[in-house]
């Protein structure tokens, strides 16, 4: 069983607060204009480097409560931030893009936050794989997938990571390096080619990643593995540099004092959706305490997809720009809100023992 390293859990937010003042710095119409692109260029190498490092062994014997936090955890949580959204008179439609935007946790910042304060590896399994198959019903939600294509995306991905992983075996590629770029090769090759028929790339990106990782770990020798993983999780840190900083870009001063507004009743509903999910689905299992509960709670950090869902919204619906504000803050303060969370859960949880 893998267990990656991680990084110190403030350098995602810190990187965030960085990309998001450098962007801010930036002439907005640049930003406006090619925001809507983060969602094809950056989000797919992050999910992808989420997938390659997910514990498919920790995930079967975590599927309880992983099952319960996907469905039923998106739904309430898309429909509390839409209610929140229509207190703050946004219309129906644009509410409802947006609240599914936002309920979704963000794989990266999940998994590097979980990681570092040492939780149990099980734990660790369930927030990963929430944030991943969470990941893939949001973005189905939001652009209106079709139900088929989102299975043959899911499936495309698939059947490209088991022969991309049978081919480096063949070879034996021991160049970390070269193996990245394999990886990275493929990442944008599938999200195309499935993008091209109106897939969704996000789904194909995550099985790509799960399917290919699962063929070569058993060949390619682990230390291999582990330098591409670093290769994986440096180029993680980079691009959510780059893609706070696109979406500060577009973000207008003048629209402040509203964004934070909305942005504290988008957490409250959040936090209620949250408590909703992990202090009221999962009592249901008998096996998960209520400290393991209280951790996943507070696991429930918004990033990348988030952010870049928000903007591939029509830019001619009324309160786009003011929805996508309070989208970028909020997402910075669960981020915030995470950084010194987290800790403080796991250092009960760790207190309490097995």
């Amino acid at each position: 069983m893998r267990s990656p390293r991680a990084l110190p859990i403030w350098v995602l937010p810190g990187v965030a607060l960085l990309g998001a003042a450098a962007g801010l710095s930036f002439a907005k119409p640049v930003g406006a204009a090619f925001a809507p692109a983060a969602l094809h260029y950056l989000v797919p190498p992050l999910l992808f480097e989420a997938a390659w490092n997910l514990d498919l062994v920790a995930v079967r014997h975590a599927w309880r409560p992983v099952a319960m936090l996907v469905l039923p955890g998106v739904a309430v949580a898309a429909l509390c931030v839409t209610g929140a959204l229509l207190l703050l008179s946004f219309s129906l439609p644009l509410a409802w893009v947006v609240g599914a935007a936002l309920s979704a946790t963000d794989p990266v910042a999940v998994i590097a936050f979980a990681r570092s304060v040492g939780a149990p590896t099980g734990l660790v399994a369930t927030v990963e794989a929430e944030s991943l198959f969470n990941d893939a019903i949001a973005v189905a939600l939001v652009r209106a997938s079709n139900f088929v294509l989102a299975l043959v995306a899911g499936a495309l991905g698939a059947t490209a990571g088991d022969l991309l992983g049978r081919l480096i075996c063949a070879i034996r590629l021991r160049s970390p390096f070269l193996l990245w770029a394999v990886s990275v090769l493929g990442v944008y090759g599938v999200a195309a080619a499935t993008e091209a028929f109106g897939g969704s790339g996000i789904i194909a990106v995550v099985t790509l990643g799960i399917f290919m990782r699962t063929r070569i770990e058993k060949t390619i020798e682990e230390v291999t593995l582990d330098a591409v993983e670093a290769l994986w999780r440096w180029a993680a840190v980079a691009l959510n540099f780059v893609l706070f900083a696109w979406m500060g870009a577009s973000f207008n001063l003048s629209d402040t004092r509203s964004a934070l507004i909305g942005a504290a009743l988008v957490l409250v509903a959040l936090l209620v959706a949250r408590l909703v999910a992990t202090l009221g689905f999962l009592r249901l299992l008998a096996d998960l305490g209520s400290v393991h509960r209280r951790f996943i709670a507070t696991a429930g950090v918004r990033g990348a997809l988030s952010l870049a869902l928000v903007f591939t919204i029509d830019p001619s619906m009324a309160g786009v720009q003011s929805a996508r504000a309070i989208v970028f803050v909020a997402v910075l303060s669960t981020m915030l809100i995470g950084l010194f969370a987290l800790p403080r859960s796991a250092k009960k949880l760790l207190e309490a023992g097995p």
